[in-house]
């Protein structure tokens, strides 16, 4: 079964929309008295409400850099790597989960990349129609999306896609909820 998402910041903080459920917390730092391993930071807890009274999911960062996700109870679900800052072309994200399973994501697939090519001479048309007339440009500026895979065959590896419009789709048989919500948040919060 497929779960779609979005994520919102505002002026309360950061939330998850899961599609006809009830939204999901993001706050930096970890709830009250959690108990952190030796060389982790805590960086952000997703919480199934506003008071972090029932975290579903703690992000640490842990020594060698990336970010390990943590259940309610402290065993490890997964391990986000995420790309160097300064990497700009096609960035590579990696989701390592704990059975040793690994999903990579490269920011722009083949067919958006081919899509931008067709949209392109329209977006330089529009920018040329809006410089010669008063209106502001509201031009979206991440017009690629980003697809996790599994290693192995052509069809059905997929386990979390991102779309151009910033809706995520998980696949829950394949991926934790949990992990595909840290992924979501850390892609954007974390830099």
């Amino acid at each position: 079964m497929a779960l779609t998402f979005t994520r919102h910041s505002g002026a309360k903080g950061y939330e998850i929309r899961p599609l006809g459920s009830a939204p999901i917390h993001v706050h930096r730092g970890v709830p009250e008295g959690w108990q952190l391993s030796e060389g982790c930071r805590p960086r952000f807890t997703i919480a199934a409400d506003a008071a972090d009274a029932e975290p579903l999911a703690v992000v640490v960062r842990t020594e060698g850099g990336r970010l390990a996700v943590l259940a309610s109870g402290g065993e490890r679900l997964a391990e986000l790597c995420l790309p160097a800052r300064k990497k700009r072309w096609r960035p590579m994200y990696e989701i390592r989960l704990a059975e040793g399973t690994v999903a990579r994501g490269r920011e722009g697939s083949v067919p958006s990349l081919l899509l931008c090519l067709v949209v392109l001479p329209f977006v330089l048309l529009y920018l040329v129609a809006m410089t010669l007339s008063d209106s502001p440009a509201d031009i979206p500026t991440a017009t690629l999306r980003t697809v996790w895979k599994r290693p192995g065959g052509v069809f059905g590896r997929a386990v979390l896609r991102e779309s151009a419009r910033g809706r995520f789709r998980v696949r829950e048989e394949l991926l934790d909820r949990r992990v595909a919500y840290a992924q979501a948040v850390a892609k954007y919060w974390e830099r």
